[in-house]
């Protein structure tokens, strides 16, 4: 007869997510099945590793941290990254106890490892999913703001031919009236060469590799995507973000995408109101121990209730009217937020507005 000890082991040995141990040292003292299907290594070679070997360079001064704090606190949940013995970076979400012995010391942990890797390409999906709904609505706009850098072309491009053509322009003066024009042509062509390489792009969804960001252009990328839209809302916009002084380490078009979120969103709020306010601003601030930078959205629309403030980040949640909104859009930023290991917050109160706070760790290097 199976005991149910016997049973427990089995349960562990089976599980359906990867579950290890490791001492003070955090050396390995236990792994199941899963570790060794989800990692690559035989159940000998883990017994013999450390933890510190199963995570990528990069990130193990975060890991060292995140040990010690799960000494002190016993539990801890966080997303994070292992790295496969053939070099794959596979993300995970870790749950780990602290084990103690009878005096209340640290004797090793338990820990449950989720492999991410399915959920982060349906998030992927939803990202994109969002980005086409975001091209349809920006059609309209697209046709007017390269319609008028198309006029100005034609228009500079008829009265040179004019000029040339009616003799009553000496040549130094027909030479001014060229260099002149065919600035106003350079700059229009610049303009809708601009408009489109970035409206490509974003529409592609281009993964880009985790780099310095400056926080300056995927803001001002998002309110140049968003200008027909403001423009029709009559939102006044202040921004006074400068540039090259907010770093951050991540990816420039997923942030492009949170702010495009949340600046389409702060329209929509105050779509009713009669003074419409789109402000964004940059602060520093510390967030355990380390220097942050705190992009503050706020606008002048009805704000969000109380009660349904905490449910406003959950996917397919949304205040909108029917056929308006898929209640994907908060849940998409705060995915993006996350995965740049920060925190999306906000602070409203119905009838005075709405502020969303993206807080970032900032690049000092």
């Amino acid at each position: 007869m199976t005991s149910h000890a016997e049973r427990f082991d089995a349960l562990i040995a089976d599980f359906p997510d990867m579950i290890h141990s490791v001492d003070g040292g955090g050396n390995i003292v236990f792994v199941n099945r899963m570790a060794t299907q989800l990692l690559g290594y035989a159940p000998a070679e883990l017994l013999a590793m450390n933890i510190r070997q199963l995570y990528p360079p990069e990130i193990l001064d975060a890991v060292e941290r995140g040990f010690n704090e799960v000494k002190e606190t016993g539990e801890k949940r966080i997303e994070s990254l292992f790295m496969a013995k053939d070099g794959t970076r596979i993300p995970v979400e870790l749950r780990t106890l602290v084990i103690r012995d009878d005096d209340g010391g640290f004797s090793r942990t338990f820990t449950v490892s989720r492999d991410l890797r399915v959920m982060k390409e349906m998030q992927a999906s939803l990202i994109q999913a969002s980005k086409l709904a975001a091209i349809g609505e920006l059609a309209a706009g697209v046709v007017h703001d390269l319609n008028n850098p198309l006029t100005a072309i034609i228009l500079a491009s008829t009265i040179l031919k004019q000029s040339a053509g009616s003799g009553r322009f000496s040549p130094e003066e027909l030479s001014e009236q060229l260099a002149t024009y065919c600035e106003t042509i350079n700059e229009s062509a610049e303009t809708m060469s601009n408009l489109t390489t970035r409206l490509r792009d974003f529409s592609r969804g281009i993964k880009e590799q985790y780099a310095a960001v400056d926080l300056f252009d995927p803001v001002n990328d998002a309110l140049f995507i968003l200008s027909h839209k403001l423009r029709n809302g009559n939102v006044h916009v202040t921004c006074p973000i400068v540039k090259a002084r907010h770093w951050v380490h991540g990816d420039r078009n997923q942030l492009q995408q949170l702010f495009l979120n949340l600046f389409s969103n702060a329209c929509d709020a105050m779509a009713e109101r009669d003074r419409r306010e789109l402000n964004v601003a940059v602060s520093e601030e510390q967030a355990d121990g380390h220097r942050c930078w705190k992009c503050a959205v706020s606008d002048t629309g009805a704000g969000i209730p109380a009660d349904i403030q905490d449910r406003v980040f959950k996917a397919f949640f949304t205040t909108k009217p029917r056929g308006k909104g898929t209640g994907l859009g908060l849940s998409i930023c705060r995915t993006i937020v996350n995965e740049h290991n920060g925190v999306l917050s906000l602070q409203s109160e119905p009838g005075a507005g709405t502020t969303f706070s993206v807080l970032l760790p900032a690049l000092t290097a």
